[in-house]
């Protein structure tokens, strides 16, 4: 399980690293604008003493749920720079909690999943 954490985390950050970068061309970032393809796991690893037991297959879906969410938003985000509007960049914001909101509500609702 650690291994595939750690596989995890690598394949957000290098997948997630070039929109990124590229945004910074457009527009100003933050220090969470690195951090939060990976605030939904490390939110989900948070609360798994939370809501049902975590078995070795809760951990599998849900992480791979929340990592798919995590990959594809920085590329939404990306997508939504071009269009210069205040709603674009609302959006772009609301985007960005959207992995820490689903790790949340996936740990709080998912019942356990037989292994």
């Amino acid at each position: 399980m650690t291994a595939s954490t750690a596989i995890w985390f690598l394949l957000i950050a290098s997948i997630s690293l070039y929109p990124i970068l590229t945004l910074r061309k457009s527009q100003r970032t933050i220090w969470w604008d690195y951090a939060y393809p990976l605030a939904g796991a490390i939110v989900w690893f948070a609360l798994s003493g939370v809501g049902s037991t975590v078995s070795l297959s809760n951990f599998v879906v849900e992480i791979f749920w929340i990592g798919i969410l995590s990959l594809s938003i920085p590329w939404a985000r990306l997508c939504l720079a071009r269009f210069r509007s205040e709603k674009s960049h609302t959006v772009s914001l609301f985007l960005t909690f959207l992995p820490i909101v689903t790790a949340v509500a996936m740990r709080l609702l998912m019942p356990t999943l037989a292994e």
